[in-house]
Parts: structure tokens; C-alpha cells; sequence
């Protein structure tokens, strides 16, 4: 039987060129008006944040960055910060309640599940409040078509193979209700009329 070729053992300098760096601390900044402007900025420029999620980096940032007693002198820094890019619509709560809204939509969210979604992320109850009435008023059926899309991506109840879909229905129900539609909107959505069948 032939034998393994040995493993070629790696060198001192070459197992040290293969491990991971470590981290360095980050670099001591002055925190200003200017810094604290541009580290905010490039934040925005990769995440549509809501203005505690801006805040609450800004801070972070501050903690790794800054001096010890930064933290409570940028206080006033930070809230002049927020009021003018919430001014000058940088900061919109309104404009992302509406744009996530749609985006959880798409993937099957219901009312009860944006609503904590959204609140989870920091964006103001009252913006949340105003993008679900708007699509009340202008989409009624928005409820139903988020039920819907719901069950074709997880392949509930009229995506299931016609075969097995009275074995599952009592599975399908309980998925669709945990996700926070009503007993109404999972009955539609699973095909039954009202009175037909038992769950």
C-alpha cells in the first residue's frame, strides 16, 4: 500500500504571515460638529436609518473615537445634528416607514408584524401609524396580498401540491395566524369559504 506523501510543515514566518492580524484600535479624533457631520454621513450613505438608530451610532462612534468625557459634551452636538438633516429631509421617518412598508409587504408581512418590525428598528410610532393608514386608503387589499405572498413563498395551502393540502391545512392555518393575519384573511387566502371545513 502506498504511503501518504508527508505534509510539508509551513516555517515560523510563514505560519505568522497566515494568522489573522489583530485588529487595531481605532484612530483618537476630535469630535466636532465636522467629524460628527461626516461620520453620520457615511452612515446614510450605507443605511436608510431612523433618527434614534443615527443616534444611538453616532454615540457608538463617539465611545470608540473620542475622548473619555466626549460622550455628554457631544450631547447637544449630536441633537443639532438630527434636527437639521430631519429638516432638510436627509432624515425623512415618514419616507422610511413607507419604504420598508413596502418592502415587507412584498415578502408577506402583515400589519402586526411591521408594525413591531418597524418599531424594533427605531423608526417613530407615528410614522408607522401614518404609512399604514395611507395604504388602508389607497391599497384595502394590501392585507390579503401580503397573506398571499406569504403562502407561495413558503408554499402554503393552494402552492402545496393538491395532494397533501388537506393534510397541512391545520399546519398552513397556524403559520399564516402566527405570522398575524386574522382568522378571516388565512381563510381566504387557504381557499376556504366561510363555514367550510374545521381548523
Amino acid at each position: 500500500m502506498a504511503r501518504e506523501p508527508a505534509r510539508r510543515r509551513r516555517a515560523p514566518d510563514e505560519r505568522d504571515s497566515a494568522q489573522p492580524s489583530r485588529r487595531r484600535s481605532p484612530e483618537r479624533v476630535p469630535v466636532n460638529e465636522t467629524t460628527l457631520g461626516e461620520a453620520a454621513l457615511r452612515y446614510l450613505e450605507r443605511y436608510d436609518a431612523p433618527r434614534e438608530k443615527l443616534v444611538r451610532h453616532l454615540e457608538r462612534w463617539i465611545r470608540k473615537r473620542g475622548e473619555p468625557g466626549d460622550p455628554v459634551r457631544a450631547r447637544p452636538l449630536i441633537e443639532a445634528l438630527v434636527a437639521r438633516y430631519t429638516a432638510s429631509g436627509i432624515l425623512d421617518e415618514n419616507r422610511l416607514a413607507e419604504v420598508s412598508l413596502g418592502r415587507l409587504r412584498a415578502r408577506g408581512a402583515s400589519r402586526l408584524a411591521i408594525r413591531a418590525k418597524l418599531a424594533a428598528r427605531g423608526v417613530e410610532a407615528a410614522a408607522i401609524d401614518r404609512a399604514l393608514e395611507r395604504e388602508t386608503i389607497e391599497e384595502p387589499e394590501a392585507e390579503l396580498e401580503a397573506a398571499r405572498a406569504l403562502a407561495r413563498r413558503r408554499r402554503l395551502g393552494p402552492h402545496r401540491p393538491e395532494s397533501e393540502r388537506a393534510e397541512h391545512r391545520r399546519r398552513d392555518f397556524a403559520a399564516l395566524a402566527r405570522a398575524g393575519f386574522s382568522f378571516d384573511i388565512v381563510r381566504r387566502v387557504l381557499g376556504e369559504e366561510e363555514g367550510e371545513g374545521e381548523f
